[in-house]
């Protein structure tokens, strides 16, 4: 195997780990405020119970999330070491001043789970920690904004660069708003909320259930339960409206990859929506696939005489890998799927069908946290692999940023086998850390 394959492999499996880490830990804090705001509200102890014991959690995943970033920025500069130079002078300003969005959220989930017990303004603790969620997810969007560059690449001389690999007329301050950032960010900081609020919403149903005949438990895990259900529910709904955007911003500013997503080899007038399937080379047509005319150009543009972008129009050897049409029609089915369990859910415990603490909702809690994550895996893997075979747009290809270097090797297996070991690791560290820290304890406390 190629160097080349240690360097994608290990990012690829690092990435697709951290991402959870991410969307968890911007997601728990805002839990935690939302308990913390229902106590002052109605003086619920279990309320309070349930922030101060998700503030542990909180407290572990912060520092193994931290652990994680820094293992995928070693990734990064050793692996990608010409990626990382020219983002280090053209739109390095959005991962510096991440380190002041990590500073403050240190600093306050340092003071809130330090003080807490000590503090007696119920408002100076939801104040604390709603800091660390604006801080968690500030470090969302500025991350965003390295990706955003990477696809929309701004703040240089991008032809001086093509042509004579020269760096000029740099603006560092582009990078925080390039063309598609502000979509970008939404749609990043909207999904990381539905994926990390329904994970812990299926852990919250299924300790529901478990626990049902155990009073204190049972109303503990149920508050744990509407509030998870609620974030996940709005978040659901922005995330829908932030991937519909997402879909025209590449319609307009990377028309190849929405040509790879929608696998139009042609560009076209009345142009078909085709539902999975693959192009035979050989015989330049569309196999296997459910074709339904004119569709993709009403959604488009709203008539069925629009032109839609084809791949015809750019060079083949900078063509996507079209397996991303199959990733990008599997996911449009399960988050219309998650849609319609959710809505469904909703009505249901309006109509007083079900209960949220029946096993009904158990299961929907567990099978749309396995339908989140496997939206999110693939969500990533389509969005990355889609603008392959660029790292940067336009600008630099994922083979010119590589490194070659045989001595990588050995950083990239550690790096997949240190992540291999993380995700089991922190769910026994979770375990262990929640069984010795019962919920009657913090229940007693308060009373």
């Amino acid at each position: 195997m190629s160097v080349l394959f240690y360097d994608r492999f290990a990012t690829a499996f690092s990435l697709a780990f951290h991402i959870i880490f991410a969307s968890i830990g911007i997601a728990l804090p805002a839990i935690i405020a939302i308990a913390e705001y229902n106590y002052i509200k109605r003086k619920d102890i279990y309320y309070r119970a349930l922030a101060n014991r998700l503030s542990i959690a909180l407290a572990i995943l912060f520092a193994i999330g931290t652990a994680s970033g820094t293992l995928v920025a070693i990734d990064l500069l050793a692996l990608w070491p010409k990626f990382m130079s020219l983002v280090g002078e053209v739109a390095i300003l959005p991962l510096f001043t991440e380190v002041f969005a990590f500073f403050g959220e240190s600093i306050l989930l340092g003071t809130y789970l330090y003080l807490r017990d000590r503090i007696k303004s119920d408002t100076i603790r939801f104040l604390l920690i709603s800091g660390v969620a604006f801080f968690a997810a500030s470090s969302g969007v500025l991350i965003t904004m390295i990706n955003a560059f990477m696809n929309t690449p701004v703040g240089f001389n991008i032809d001086a660069y093509l042509q004579s690999n020269t760096i000029e007329a740099v603006n560092p301050l582009a990078a925080f708003d390039t063309p598609s950032t502000p979509i970008e960010e939404f749609h990043v900081i909207s999904t990381a909320y539905l994926s990390g609020s329904i994970i812990f919403l299926a852990y919250f149903a299924f300790m529901l259930n478990k626990n049902r005949m155990d009073k204190i438990k049972k109303q503990y895990y149920i508050r744990g339960v509407k509030i998870a259900f609620g974030v996940a529910f709005i978040s659901l709904i922005l995330a829908v409206i932030s991937g519909v955007l997402s879909i025209e911003m590449l319609y307009h500013l990377q028309p190849e990859k929405y040509a790879a997503f929608e696998l139009d080899i042609y560009s076209q007038a009345d142009a078909p929506e085709v539902i999975f399937g693959y192009y035979n080379a050989a015989t330049n047509s569309i196999k296997d696939a459910i074709i339904i005319p004119g569709l993709q150009s009403i959604l488009a543009n709203g008539s069925v005489s629009a032109v839609v972008p084809g791949l015809d129009q750019f060079p083949k050897d900078t063509w996507p890998p079209l397996f991303v049409h199959d990733l990008f029609d599997a996911m449009v089915i399960i988050g219309f799927t998650l849609a319609s369990i959710y809505i469904l859910a909703l009505l249901l415990i309006v109509l007083k069908k079900i209960s949220i603490d029946s096993k009904a909702m158990m299961y929907i809690s567990i099978i749309s946290a396995a339908l989140v994550v496997s939206l999110l895996e693939m969500g990533w893997v389509a969005a990355e692999v889609g603008r392959q075979p660029w790292i940067i747009y336009n600008v630099m290809t994922v083979n010119q940023a590589a490194n070659y270097s045989s001595s990588v090797i050995p950083i990239a297996i550690a790096i997949v086998v240190i992540y291999a070991i993380l995700l089991p690791f922190t769910i026994y560290i979770l375990k262990r850390v929640f069984s010795s820290r019962p919920i009657e304890k913090y229940i007693g406390e308060y009373r």
